[in-house]
């Protein structure tokens, strides 16, 4: 998957510690290694901001890239969908970004029914927000990854939004994950 990027636009990335930013991080880095990426994070209590800087580490020696550590965003004390809100109201008003990626995906419809099952946008009403992954579900992001060679993300990131490590099993995200690797039959060897 080519993500387009020019190197006279100033780029930022929402990116949480799990899989599927850690994945748009790669695409976005491997479409243009010269890209100006300002990766943002919002410091939740599900200890994402503990998981961005060390992917951001691990690309950075993995590909000789100099991309800076995370700017916290946002009001970690409002509710889960609120939270973005106000994390990419404050990227716009104060930080040079043209154009801000967020590794946003599908639901998958066996996960419907789930308690906290979120409800995600299809569509940005701000040009400005990109959703490459919008129309996908986890499985087809892993796919990528996995056809990119980047399996080393799995064991980096961290997925689960009741616990700071570990993983609680219970949660969306955590089932979320779980399916997509069940999916491509595929074992999960990430942050247990």
């Amino acid at each position: 998957m080519l993500i387009e990027t020019t190197t006279d636009k100033r780029y930022g990335l929402m990116l949480s510690g799990g899989i599927d930013s850690a994945v748009l991080f790669y695409l976005l880095v491997q479409s243009n290694p010269t890209i100006n990426l300002q990766p943002f994070t919002i410091a939740k209590t599900d200890g994402a901001a503990l998981y961005a800087d060390p992917v951001i580490d691990h690309m950075n020696r993995k590909f000789g890239l100099s991309i800076p550590k995370t700017i916290l965003v946002g009001d970690p004390t409002v509710y889960h969908r609120l939270q973005s809100t106000t994390a990419v109201k404050e990227i716009f008003e104060r930080y040079p970004v043209d154009h801000l990626y967020i590794g946003l995906n599908t639901n998958p419809p066996e996960l419907a029914d789930h308690p906290s099952a979120p409800i995600r946008s299809k569509r940005s009403l701000d040009p400005r927000i990109i959703f490459p992954f919008v129309d996908l579900y986890k499985d087809r992001i892993l796919e990528i990854m996995y056809a990119e060679g980047q399996e080393d993300l799995i064991d980096i990131t961290h997925t689960c939004t009741e616990q700071q490590y570990g993983r609680c099993g219970v949660c969306w995200q955590c089932q979320e994950r779980i399916w997509a690797f069940r999916q491509l039959n595929k074992t999960d060897t990430g942050v247990l």
